[in-house]
């Protein structure tokens, strides 16, 4: 027989919480769950929200604890803590619950509202305290005393936490003025049972700002010192300013402006201007009201300048002159009158303008008279007259005095001259009435300068005939002579004059182009050009040998532009010692013509120069068969290329020698010519000098020769 022994299974006691009642925001929380008895022995375990957020105990006999802390918030706020014990005994869990609610102070109150108010007024103000839980109670004095019918508040639960506004509705007295308003709230389970939130406003509670001009039209004279009356009439201002047409003065830049002053808010302009007229206001402020006047106009008075008075002093009888009255500056407008010594001129002769200057703000009057006077105002005064009342006393007077002549008029007894080149001829001129201060010539409708040309004189009011010495081509035209006495200007009819050429003969001509002719100079720079011919005449001698000499002309042309002339005859004829010659000379050879040959000059200035006479060839060679070759060369000694150049005529490009004027010899017969330029260089001058070069072949007459087709070596 065998015993068995079984356990005893005994299910846990019911759970026990305990905790702290009241939980502050913030606070640190600890709730413990504890289980008696069980067997076995029980788990304890916390939840929320039915999950597990703690399952840790311990264990001392037969009683079981588990302890759950956490930091409150608003997570927890309004949450169910449950604890529950089970061994598996029972079919279900044992367990207990917790609520937590978790305190929350208010935020500091917020109060808004004006800090001034008229007295009497009602006025409103709100305080709103915000974050509360529970509910938190409000109350708003003024020093201690509470305010009961005049506060209504108001309560709402957002977010879990309480929001409570207060508003007062009161209407301060000035004994209020310096006060202060208070906004209590309490929340005893935050805060402590007499701990409330305080929040405050100082209050100003003044009379309403008013102020007054009591007069509003001033109408000084320019110059003169004003006051614009400004008067504070209630409250108290703090600053004051004034503004002229809606713009803000700044009296401290204009030194003419003062006051404007809390104590003393009148504005004074001293020294009255045109510029100061406009509409003023007066403003004042109290700091939060800020109250005007009704405008106030300043309108100044201003006295006229002295009047000028411009136009002619002296003139012509019978003649309309133009007279100008200006007054500037006056206000409110001034009048003008204009007359002759005591007689009011006619209306019809007076115009009368006014204009008004917006930004002077002033009026200029122009009077303009037009009239005719005669000789009966010779001697007279003209009168500008000008009346302000508002200002002046007496009328502003500005004269002229007058002087009236004779009409001026001038003659020309003759209209028509012709003189001769280089003669004098003196264009009348006579004033036949009035007296003249002024005389002027014109040439074409061109003004004469008489004293800037010394062949001119004459043209004064003395003396207004026109003299002109050594007349020129050029002095032909169509002449006037002009007449002023300083108000009228009259004219002769045209004079007409017609210069005569006087023509050049020889003796002008070379007189002309030999005045101050240096001939030791060059015509021309940097090159003259010469073109050289020679013209055969007649075999003068030739001995068979070496020696050949050639009568001859030698025919050389250039253009010298000193010798030229613009009229006369087409050319004249000089000797060829005055002027300036080319050194062309026969090289090897001394030419020395018979007599001093001239030169031909045209009137563009070319020069032919052709000087004739024998000349020697000492260089003949005999070729074959009494056939001779023999050349002349010519060159200048003293130029090189750069200076003298030297070409035969034309343009052609193989030069031939003029055999026209040539008569043939008895012996000898030249059976060939050439002609040769070349440019040469020579040991004892610089420069490259051009060589014209002529040769010739000659032969005895007989009737039977060798080599009849010899050609000279033009090379």
């Amino acid at each position: 027989m065998f015993m068995i022994q079984a356990a005893a299974q005994i299910p846990p006691g019911a759970p026990s919480i305990t905790g702290p009642q009241v939980i502050i925001q913030g606070d640190q929380v600890t709730l413990t769950c504890t289980v008696n008895g069980g067997s076995p022995s029980p788990t304890v375990k916390w939840l929320r929200d039915d999950k597990v957020v703690d399952d840790s105990s311990t264990t001392s006999g037969t009683t079981v604890v588990n302890t759950y802390s956490f930091t409150a918030s608003n997570d927890e706020h309004l949450e169910v803590f449950e604890c529950q014990s089970e061994n598996g005994v029972l079919q279900n869990p044992l367990s207990r619950t917790k609520f937590v609610e978790v305190y929350r102070p208010p935020t500091t109150p917020v109060l808004v509202g004006p800090g001034e108010a008229q007295p009497g007024t009602l006025t409103t103000w709100t305080c709103t305290s915000r974050g509360g839980y529970p509910l938190q109670t409000m109350a708003m004095r003024i020093g201690n005393s509470v305010f009961s019918n005049e506060l209504t508040t108001n309560s709402v639960l957002v977010n879990e936490s309480y929001t409570v506004t207060g508003t007062l509705s009161w209407a301060p007295t000035t004994a209020n003025n310096g006060q202060t308003l208070f906004c209590d709230v309490y929340h005893p389970e935050t805060l402590g049972q007499n701990n409330p939130q305080t929040v405050s406003k100082i209050l100003t509670v003044r009379s309403p700002l008013a102020v007054n001009a009591p007069r509003t039209l001033y109408e000084p004279t320019t110059g003169q010192t004003i006051t614009l009356t400004c008067q504070v009439t209630s409250g108290t201002a703090t600053s004051i300013m004034w503004y002229k047409d809606n713009q803000l003065l700044n009296l401290a830049a204009n030194s003419r402006l003062s006051g404007a002053s809390p104590g003393a808010p009148s504005m004074t302009i001293s020294n009255v201007q045109t510029s100061d007229t406009g509409n003023y206001i007066c403003s004042a402020t109290d700091g939060s009201a800020t109250r005007n006047t009704s405008t106030i106009t300043v309108s100044p008075r201003a006295t006229p300048t002295q009047p000028t008075l411009v136009g002619p002093t002296s003139m012509t009888a019978g003649s309309t002159g133009t007279w100008t009255c200006t007054s500037i500056g006056g206000f409110p407008l001034q009048t003008m009158s204009m007359r002759i010594n005591n007689v009011v001129v006619n209306s019809n002769e007076l115009s009368i303008n006014s204009q008004y200057n917006s930004n002077l703000r002033t009026y200029t009057v122009v009077g303009t008279l037009n009239k005719a006077l005669n000789m009966g105002h010779n001697g007279q005064t003209l009168f500008c007259d000008v009346t302000h009342p508002e200002t002046l006393q007496s009328p502003q007077t500005v004269s002229l005095p007058l002087t009236v002549r004779s009409p001026l008029a001038v003659t020309a007894p003759t209209t028509f001259y012709n003189p001769e080149e280089e003669e004098d001829v003196t264009l009348n001129c006579i004033v036949t009435t009035g007296t003249a201060t002024g005389i002027n010539w014109y040439k074409n409708n061109n003004r004469i300068t008489v004293g800037a040309n010394q062949r001119f004189s004459g043209g004064l009011p003395n003396s207004p005939s026109l003299t002109m010495t050594d007349v020129e081509i050029a002095d032909g035209g169509n002449y006037i002579c002009e007449a002023t006495d300083g108000s009228a200007t009259v004219r002769t009819n045209s004079i007409f004059v017609s210069v005569r050429e006087r023509p050049w003969l020889e003796y002008d001509i070379i007189t002309y182009v030999l005045d101050g002719y240096n001939k030791l100079v060059r015509p021309r720079d940097p090159v003259v050009n010469v073109t050289h011919s020679l013209i055969p005449r007649e075999i003068f001698e030739f001995d068979g040998g070496k020696k050949f000499v050639l009568q001859a002309m030698q025919c050389m042309s250039w253009n010298d532009p000193r010798l030229t002339w613009p009229k006369g005859q087409p050319r004249i004829s000089l000797p060829s010692s005055v002027i300036w010659l080319p050194d062309v000379v026969l090289f090897g050879q001394k030419y020395v013509p018979d007599f001093e040959a001239k030169v031909i000059v045209t009137k563009d200035g070319t020069v032919v120069y052709c000087p004739q006479g024998p000349i020697t060839a000492t260089n003949c060679e005999e070729k074959s068969g009494e056939v001779y070759e023999c050349d002349f060369r010519f060159l200048s000694w003293s130029y090189d290329k750069v200076m003298l150049d030297k070409h035969f005529p034309g343009l052609i490009s193989d030069p031939s020698i003029d055999m026209s004027i040539y008569l043939e010899h008895d012996h000898y017969e030249i059976v060939s010519r050439c002609a040769v330029r070349r440019e040469m260089t020579y040991p004892c001058r610089d420069g490259t000098y051009p060589e014209l070069k002529y040769t010739f072949v000659l032969r005895r007459r007989r009737s039977f020769c060798r080599n009849l087709n010899q050609s000279p070596t033009c090379v």
